[in-house]
This record gives C-alpha cells, sequence and structure tokens, in this order.
C-alpha cells in the first residue's frame, strides 16, 4: 500500500498518466523512426510476405471466437483462448474486452475480470463507437518482443448485439529472424540508442511511475475488494446517470427478479418503478426524491418488486448520489440490490411463532418475564399478574430497577430470601443449565399461589451470552396441593397398612430378568405374623423365604417365575414354621409389573390365614357327620314348607271370600234402598185403601175415587221401578258371584263387566270421597274367564281405596262435579290380539322400596289393621296365569299410580283348573 504522501487523487492520476504518454510516446517515436530509415528497404519485403500470413491468422481466430464466445460463457470462452494460444505459437495474447473495459476472458488468467488499461481503451475506442471494424498496432512487450495487435468489434447474444472488442497480439518473431541481418547493421545504433532510452526511463520512473504502480496497485485491490463483497453479499448493483437519465443494471439485479439483462431492455429509471408493488411504489418514490434533495445521507427501502412468473419478491435497495454539479444537482447515483425473502419470511416465521407462543402462553395462563440484567428492567406478560388476579396497572413497569417491584414485594417472606438468592447464583453463575425453582407469591386475595419459575439466558448469534434471561410463571398450586395430599394419603395408605390385623403388605425388586429378590417396601405387620424385624428383611429377603418349609420353598419359586413370563398375578398357600417354633398358613396374593427401567417387581399382601386352615380341618370334621343331620333337617323342612303351602292356600281362600262378602256387603246395602221404598210405598199404599175403603161405607165422591186412583197408580210405579231396580242389582251379583267363584270361560263385554263392578262398589265409594271414573270403550270384547279379571279389578280398585288416598284431602271438585280423589278404569287395543288395560289414581303414589315388593306374597303396609299381603300377590297370579298376561305398575310419589294389565282378546286354554 503506497505511503499517505504518496497516495494520489483522480486528477493526480490523470496528469500523471497523460505526462507518462507524451514521455513514452516522444522516446517510442525517435526510436522507430531511426529504426525506420535505417531498414526501411529490408523491412518493406518482409512486412509484406508477414501481413499475408498474418491476416489469414486472425480470419481464423476471429472466426472460431466469434462462434462460440456469445453462448459459451466466460468459462468456456477463457478455454478457448488457451487452446488457441497452445496451438499457434505465434499467438502472443489473446484478450476480451467487454463494452464496459473489463478483461472478460484472457490467455494470461491472471488479467481475467481485471479492468482494460488506459492506453487500450483509448485504442478499442473507435471499435466501440462503431467508427471502423479493425484496429492494427503495434507493441513492444517485455519477454515476448514486437507483438502486432489486432483490434476487431465482436457481436453476439439472441439480438447480435455489440458484445465487445476481441484483441489478438502476434509475434513478430518470424519477422525478427527474417530481419536479423538487418538488424545486425543498426545494432549498434538501437543499442546506443536503448540505452539512452533506459537512462531516461528509469529516471522518468523514479518521478512518476512508481506513485503510479503504487496508485494502479491500490486500485486494483480495491476493485477486487470491491468485486468480492458484492459476490459474497449476492446482490445486485445499480448505476443512474442522472443527466443522460442513463440506468446501468447487472445480471444479478435482474437474476433476483427471474429476468435475464437482455430481456429486461429497455432499461430506463423507471424500470424498477414499474417492477415495484403498488403499495410500496408512493414510499419508494417518496425517499428517491428526499435523497435526491439532500435531505437524507442515503437511500434506502425494503419493498416488493414482482418476480417474473409473477410473485413477488422482496428487496433491499441501498445507494447514494456519488457525484452532485456546483448547484448541488445529482449527476450520478450508485446502489445495490438484494434478495431479502428469505430474511422476510424468516421474520414472518418468527412473527408468527411468536403469536403461537403468546398465545399458548395466554392459553396455558403461562406468565412470561425477560429480565434485562443491563438495564435493570424486568418485563412482564399480562398473564405475569393475571395468574395472582393482579392488573400490570398497578405497577409501575416502567421505574428502574422494577424488580422489587414486579417480584420481590409478592414473595412469601419465608421464600423471599432462598429465591432472590437463587435467581442471583444463576445470573452470576456459567448460566449454561436451565434456571429453575418454587416459591410463593401473592395473589390479590392476600392469598398464596405456588409458582413454578423456569429462565434461561439468550445467546447472540455467535453463541455468547447476552443480558437477557427469559422465562416462565406456572401456577402450580394444584400440583403442590396434589403432591401434598398424595404425601397424606400415602402417610394414610401407609399407616392403615401397618396395622391391618394378620397380614402385611410388601413390593419386592426382582430385576431385569428374575434374578433377584430384594424388599422395596414392607409394612409394620411382617413383625406380627412373621416375628422378624422389617429392617433385617429389607436387608435380606431370604429371611422370609428359608421360613416356608422346603416342599413350599420350590413351589413359590415355581409360581413366581411363572409369573415373570406371563406377567399375570399369582396366588398360593404355604406353610411356614416361625422363630418360635410354631407352624402358621399364610396366603400370599401378587401380581407384577415392569418399572419404566425394565425392572420387575412384586406388589402383594400376604394374609395369616392359620385360623382359616384351623376352621377348615373343623369343617372336614364335621362333615363327616353332614349327611344325617342334612337328611334330618331336610324331612323337617319339607314338613314345614307342606304347612306354609296350606296356610298359604288357606289365607289365599279367605281372601277371595273375604272379596265375595265385601260384594255381599255392598249389594245388601244396595238393595236395601229400593226394597225399604217399596215396602215404604205398599204401607202407605195399604193406608190409602183403609181410607178409601171407609169413604166407601161414608159415600163416596167422584174427586175422592179419582184421588185414590192417581195415588194408586203413582204408588205402583213407585214399587215397581225399586222392585226392577232390586232385580237388577240381584242379576248382576248373581252372575258376578257366579264368576267370582268359579272359572268359567265365556265371552263377554269389558264395558259391561267393569260396569257391574262399579255398580257392586258404589256402596263402599260414597261413603268416600273418591269417585270411580269408568272410561272402558263399549266395543270391547273378549274371550277369557270373567271371573278372574272380575276379582283383579276388585283388588286394585280396593287396593287404591285403602292405601292410594290415605292422609289425602281432596282439594276441590272435578269437572264432572266429583271429587278430585280418583280412580280410573280405560282400555285400548295395543295391537292384534291384546288389549291394554290401565287402573290409575291420582293418590300419594309408591315409595320406590315397596315398589319393588309389592307383588310379594304377605307383603303390606298395614300390617295388624286387616291387611293379608295377599291382595296384589292374588292379581299378579291371576293376570300373568289364568288370564295369559302381564302387569306392571308405574308410580310417582305425590303423583299417584298406575296399573297396567297387558291382555289378550281371547285366554289361553286352560290345561287344568286352578286350585
Amino acid at each position: 500500500m503506497a505511503n499517505a504522501s504518496l497516495r494520489l487523487q483522480p486528477q493526480d492520476f490523470s496528469h500523471i498518466d497523460r505526462s507518462m504518454a507524451l514521455s513514452f510516446g516522444l522516446l517510442i517515436t525517435s526510436l522507430m523512426l531511426v529504426a525506420l530509415v535505417a531498414a526501411s528497404g529490408y523491412l518493406r519485403t518482409a512486412m509484406d510476405r508477414e501481413q499475408s500470413r498474418l491476416a489469414t491468422l486472425t480470419t481464423e481466430v476471429l472466426a472460431d471466437a466469434l462462434s462460440r464466445v456469445s453462448f459459451a460463457g466466460k468459462y468456456q470462452a477463457r478455454l478457448l483462448i488457451e487452446k488457441l494460444q497452445k496451438d499457434e505459437d505465434d499467438i502472443a495474447y489473446i484478450r476480451l474486452i467487454d463494452t464496459h473495459g473489463v478483461i472478460i476472458a484472457s490467455s494470461t488468467s491472471s488479467e481475467n475480470g481485471l479492468p482494460a488499461s488506459n492506453q487500450e481503451l483509448e485504442h478499442i475506442k473507435p471499435l466501440l463507437s462503431e467508427s471502423t471494424t479493425i484496429r492494427v498496432r503495434k507493441l513492444s512487450i517485455a519477454n515476448l518482443g514486437i507483438v502486432r495487435e489486432i483490434g476487431v468489434m465482436y457481436y453476439g447474444g439472441f439480438n447480435n448485439q455489440t458484445q465487445g472488442v476481441l484483441l489478438v497480439g502476434i509475434s513478430e518473431s518470424s519477422i525478427e529472424k527474417s530481419l536479423y541481418h538487418g538488424l545486425l547493421y543498426t545494432a549498434f545504433l538501437l543499442f546506443f540508442l536503448a540505452f539512452i532510452g533506459i537512462i531516461v526511463t528509469l529516471r522518468m520512473s523514479r518521478h512518476f511511475a512508481a506513485p503510479t504502480r503504487e496508485l494502479a496497485k491500490e486500485i486494483a485491490y480495491e476493485r477486487t475488494r470491491l468485486e468480492s463483497i458484492v459476490d459474497a453479499i449476492h446482490c445486485g448493483t445499480w448505476e443512474w446517470d442522472t443527466s443522460s437519465d442513463q440506468f446501468i443494471l447487472d445480471e444479478r439485479w435482474a437474476e433476483i427478479i427471474g429476468y435475464r439483462l437482455d430481456e429486461m431492455a429497455p432499461i430506463t429509471s423507471k424500470t424498477p418503478l414499474k417492477l415495484a408493488h403498488p403499495d410500496d411504489a408512493p414510499m419508494i418514490t417518496a425517499r428517491l426524491r428526499a435523497h435526491l434533495c439532500g435531505e437524507t445521507e442515503r437511500f434506502h427501502t425494503e419493498s416488493r418488486a414482482r418476480h417474473k412468473d409473477g410473485h413477488w419478491v422482496w428487496v433491499e435497495d441501498s445507494g447514494r448520489v456519488t457525484e452532485r454539479d456546483a448547484l448541488g444537482a445529482p449527476l450520478k447515483f450508485m446502489g445495490a440490490r438484494q434478495d431479502i425473502s428469505a430474511r422476510k419470511q424468516a421474520q414472518e416465521d418468527l412473527r408468527r411463532e411468536s403469536e403461537r407462543f403468546i398465545a399458548l402462553a395466554k392459553v396455558s395462563d403461562t406468565g412470561v418475564w425477560e429480565w434485562d440484567a443491563k438495564a435493570q428492567y424486568l418485563w412482564c406478560s399480562h398473564e405475569y399478574f393475571s395468574m395472582l388476579g393482579l392488573s400490570p396497572a398497578n405497577f409501575d413497569l416502567t421505574g428502574k430497577p422494577n424488580l422489587e417491584n414486579t417480584w420481590a414485594t409478592l414473595l412469601h417472606p419465608g421464600d423471599k430470601d432462598q429465591a432472590t438468592e437463587a435467581f442471583a447464583r444463576y445470573l452470576a453463575g456459567e448460566k449454561t443449565s436451565l434456571y429453575e425453582n418454587t416459591f410463593r407469591m401473592r395473589n390479590a386475595q392476600g392469598g398464596w399461589v405456588w409458582i413454578l419459575s423456569k429462565g434461561r439466558t439468550l445467546r447472540d448469534a455467535n453463541g455468547r451470552f447476552t443480558d437477557k434471561t427469559l422465562g416462565t410463571h406456572i401456577n402450580i398450586t394444584s400440583l403442590i396441593e396434589a403432591q401434598q395430599s398424595l404425601e397424606e394419603n400415602q402417610e394414610r395408605l401407609k399407616r392403615i397398612s401397618d396395622n391391618l390385623p394378620d397380614c402385611a403388605l410388601y413390593q419386592i425388586d426382582c430385576g431385569k430378568h428374575g434374578e433377584t429378590r430384594h424388599f422395596r417396601y414392607l409394612s409394620e405387620g411382617i413383625e406380627r405374623i412373621h416375628q422378624v424385624s422389617v429392617k433385617d428383611v429389607l436387608a435380606d429377603s431370604s429371611i422370609l423365604y428359608k421360613q416356608a418349609l422346603p416342599e413350599y420353598q420350590q413351589i413359590v419359586a415355581d409360581k413366581e417365575a411363572l409369573c415373570i413370563q406371563q406377567m399375570k398375578e399369582f396366588r398360593i398357600e404355604i406353610s411356614s414354621i416361625m422363630p418360635d417354633g410354631s407352624q402358621r398358613w399364610f396366603m400370599v396374593i401378587s401380581s407384577p409389573k415392569r418399572l419404566s427401567d425394565g425392572h420387575i417387581i412384586f406388589d402383594g399382601i400376604e394374609i395369616d390365614i392359620t385360623e382359616r386352615k384351623r376352621q377348615e380341618q373343623q369343617i372336614r370334621e364335621l362333615n363327616a357327620t353332614l349327611e344325617l343331620r342334612v337328611e334330618k333337617r331336610t324331612t323337617e323342612l319339607q314338613n314345614a314348607l307342606t304347612t306354609l303351602q296350606r296356610t298359604q292356600n288357606e289365607l289365599i281362600q279367605n281372601e277371595k271370600l273375604a272379596s265375595l262378602g265385601a260384594l255381599v256387603a255392598g249389594i245388601a246395602h244396595e238393595l236395601n234402598t229400593p226394597i225399604g221404598n217399596a215396602v215404604m210405598l205398599a204401607s202407605a199404599l195399604n193406608q190409602n185403601q183403609n181410607n178409601f175403603r171407609q169413604k166407601i161405607e161414608s159415600g163416596l165422591t167422584r174427586t175422592a175415587l179419582s184421588e185414590f186412583v192417581s195415588e194408586v197408580a203413582e204408588s205402583s210405579a213407585i214399587i215397581e221401578r225399586n222392585l226392577e231396580r232390586a232385580a237388577e242389582l240381584i242379576r248382576s251379583f248373581k252372575q258376578l258371584a257366579v264368576d267370582q267363584t268359579s272359572y268359567q270361560r265365556r265371552e263377554f263385554s269389558l264395558k259391561g263387566l267393569t260396569h257391574e263392578i262399579a255398580l257392586a262398589l258404589h256402596p263402599s265409594l260414597r261413603k268416600t270421597t273418591i269417585q270411580l271414573i269408568d272410561q272402558v270403550p263399549e266395543d270391547l270384547h273378549l274371550d277369557s274367564f270373567p271371573g278372574p279379571l272380575g276379582q283383579v279389578l276388585i283388588n286394585l280398585i280396593n287396593n287404591a281405596l285403602v292405601h292410594a288416598f290415605e292422609g289425602k284431602a281432596p282439594n276441590g271438585r272435578s269437572d264432572e262435579g266429583g271429587a278430585s280423589n280418583r280412580i280410573s278404569l280405560n282400555a285400548e287395543l295395543i295391537r292384534s290380539g291384546w288389549m291394554r288395560l290401565n287402573v290409575s289414581d291420582n293418590g300419594i303414589g309408591i315409595s320406590p322400596e315397596n315398589m319393588r315388593k309389592i307383588f310379594d306374597p304377605f307383603f303390606t303396609t298395614k300390617l295388624g289393621h286387616g291387611g293379608s299381603g295377599l291382595g296384589l300377590h292374588i292379581t299378579y297370579n291371576l293376570v300373568t296365569g289364568i288370564l295369559g298376561g302381564k302387569v306392571e305398575v308405574q308410580s310417582d310419589v305425590g303423583k299417584g299410580s298406575c296399573f297396567i294389565l297387558d291382555l289378550p282378546l281371547v285366554a289361553p286354554a286352560l290345561e287344568q283348573k286352578p286350585e
């Protein structure tokens, strides 16, 4: 690197370049004039001959190069040039220079990518401007000698545009051989001139060449470094000449949005805005205008550009005005564009992850905190406070430091020291592990909440720890309470297991394959039933195994091995000898399970069954005389059963007679009214007859006769009606009595049967506030047994009269004017050949505990008050037996009951007459 005193500015470099060009030009011109004058005759012939060969060779090189370079790319072009130089000894060098003055490919690989020298640029400028198609010059190059350089334009690409200049340097060594003898003539002169030129050149180099070389080296280094940086950040570059509105882009700029540079032609300063997202264009324009006006030091935007395939690419543009005129107007504006889609996507992913994390924290009621040790600031999420029933508004979150305000002051006095010290130790330590601690914090109600605090110090991009520690607070009060409850339950279970009589609980570890026996737990009951201490058995499990009799030790080993193999529960009874010499029996029940570490354990219980074994022995001894005792007892039970059945039959018959007696009493009471009326009218009629006879003896008048005839007719009609009523009652009673006392089968109307029953029960109902409502349809006929069915209905109605309304007073009148307490009869066809008969009431209902026993024999709630408990039992037997149906009851306490009879319209045939 040149010293500061030698570091030249661009204008100084231009002055030196002109001076050196002039000096070397004069020197070369002088030398050439002398050489040309001395060898002009000889050179004329040699030049003509070599010009022909040079034209042919140049044509071949150009044809080959121009056919490949345009499409093959830089790498292939460089390979081609190297190959041509190797194949042709006369070619000194080949260079491809693009329109920007950069050497694309050179036979000297170190020149690839370097800018062309100013001399070369001046030489090829007419070619680039297309004012001429070929340029030839002659150069003297160290190690190469005299070189004739030919420059030609070359075209390429899909539209055959100008791509640059091809420079081919051809060594004139062959000419030198031809001119060797002629040059001897001028050797002395050339040597003299060369000596003078060397001296002059050395002196000039001391003044001009050294700074120039240093500046060129520095420029080359800076250009290489800049190109490396641009290539490393993989960005595109752009340059805007505002005076000519020329906008220059590189291939990477176009590649970012999916184009090739030639596809974007024509390129103007408006091209970036045309490709920008409509929402971003105003922002880009505003920032560009502000920078061009000098309001901002640098132009910088992050915007979206439309990709070739239609999607949007996030790009970052950064640039600045590099040259302004005297009035401050921008002349040159340069910058770079970088694809930041990946960064934007990462930012979006980070935002989503952050939102997901915050949502998860809210859903799980997890408080999040971040401690900045440098700023001494503790940031807390809303859930940090809400889990305590507090609000962030109650705390000064902007004060510094606030660790005391938002954390330490809320700690339980008993936990404050250990919690703050633990956090301080973590911050002062290596921080490689996770910070974790539990403590209590005060909630809004003044109570204490158990908190599990976890955190970790964050690292920067280089893996170094930062000043920030991020963590969470989780409410584990329920977990702590559950653990405390578990510990209490475990302690309670231990006390229970230790105090269980005649048994012991245990857990034994059998290893991973059943190879060991080691007790993990033993209840204190082992000391009572085995006469050994828990401590000794925990240390040596063989103490218990050796107590078993030898024949049982092998049985236990086999059982445990099979249990481990099949992982099934086993139970076994064994006999053991105690330390005091007594023999005891034990039942061992155990079930295996495999732990997460692979070990197999048995959880089991050992029960002392010595007393049971003794009782079993006594039972075996008693069984020897059991047969005689069983035979004797069976005879006694058979006699008792016969007596019971006879008594039950008598009770059932008495129940039937009692039911019939109730009918007789009702009919007698019902007959008393019409017969009494008839007797009373007959007595009155007899008295009227005596009075009429007296009137005849004293003198009968027409009026007296008419009155007597009228009274006789009226009395006769009343007597006739009452006697017909009595006859009807007698007929009904006769039919009902016949049905009740026999199982005669016949066809009958269900309505007629219910009418007769209602008539028979009317006297009993009239004494109460209960109304019997008969809603049975007229057209329902059965081929069945009216006697049993009538008995069933009478039993159900009487049951309702006795039990349904006990303690219930009528609360008004029904629509028909009757009492509100009702017993209803209704029937309907439910399916082909079947009918349903309901006997319901609106009484007090039946309690659930009585519902299960209501049809049991001898069950009654009136025991000792005249109830036999057989009425509903008889009803059940009649319905399910001779009538061939089924019966069930539904009841709601306080709302009444309903007996549902499902009966066939044609009763099944009787195999034998019922008793």
